[in-house]
């Protein structure tokens, strides 16, 4: 899937030229899946969306799905490199485990 080169602002919502997110590289998934998955889905699901946003999204475009609580909430569960988590957890001012 690649991103398109137009203005974000003029594209609506995340999409690519396919019609998915663009913060979802290998597969297509429409905003209504997210938002559904962010809305009802079990830990896991919204884990791996929190995930994809936090790993590929633009900022702004982070906070157009979730606030900072909710990521603070799910924060355990989100599967990401161990550098990008330690930078996520200062950005969030959350107690990182001592290893």
């Amino acid at each position: 899937m690649k991103r398109t080169d137009q203005d974000p602002a003029d594209a609506g919502p995340a999409t690519s030229t396919e019609g998915g997110l663009y913060f979802f590289p290998d597969q297509v998934v429409s905003e209504d899946e997210v938002r559904e998955i962010l809305r009802s889905g079990s830990p896991e699901r919204r884990a791996w969306v929190v995930s994809h946003l936090l790993r590929f999204a633009q900022w702004d475009d982070i906070w157009n799905y979730v606030d900072r609580d909710e990521v603070r909430a799910i924060f355990d569960r989100v599967e990401m490199p161990d550098k990008l988590r330690a930078a996520w957890a200062r950005m969030l001012k959350i107690e990182a485990p001592v290893s």
